[in-house]
């Protein structure tokens, strides 16, 4: 049986109004849920900084809801959002959402992902053929996830129970 995220559910975990789930939920706000949710269910090695970084290059950021990933905590740290516009600049994030970037097929990027330990999410729903370590379909109104956990701890990230049993399919 395949597995979905519910809209309330989600919601819920994103301590969004209740009567937000008897509306539509703008993508933008949906993408920015799953991001929290997925980073508050993995944990990273200890790099010494008090901020959490989430990353999209250039042509992804108008993609997710930043204001609202900016309002959350990530394990007592405050979410910061960084625009970048290379490669170089990955070091201090700890997930990278990727969506419709064409760096997704870059040797380096894939590289730079484990050495950094960074959580990759893909939105994979316009380009089947990419993935990260998170790869987010949305079919109808459900979204998806599979989870490629042999690559989350080749990066060094530990990737919990909880989510990995959501999940349409772990590998």
């Amino acid at each position: 049986m395949r597995r979905f995220i519910h809209f309330p559910w989600l919601l819920v975990l994103l301590g969004l109004p209740a009567g937000a789930a008897s509306k539509p939920v703008d993508a933008r706000d949906m993408k920015a849920a799953l991001i929290y949710n997925f980073a508050v269910f993995t944990s990273w090695p200890e790099n010494g900084s008090n901020a959490f970084t989430v990353c999209a290059f250039d042509e992804d950021q108008d993609n997710v809801n930043r204001h609202l990933l900016k309002s959350k905590n990530i394990n007592g740290r405050q979410v910061h959002f960084t625009i970048i516009r290379h490669i170089g600049e990955l070091e201090n994030c700890q997930v990278l959402y990727l969506e419709k970037s064409k760096n997704l097929e870059n040797k380096r990027l894939s590289e730079s992902l484990v050495d950094f330990s960074i959580l990759s999410i893909v939105d994979v729903t316009e380009k089947p053929g990419d993935s990260g370590i998170i790869s987010i379909r949305q079919v109808n109104s459900k979204y998806y996830f599979t989870i490629n956990n042999e690559e989350a701890k080749r990066a060094g990230l530990m990737v919990s129970s909880k989510l990995l049993r959501l999940a349409a399919e772990v590998y």
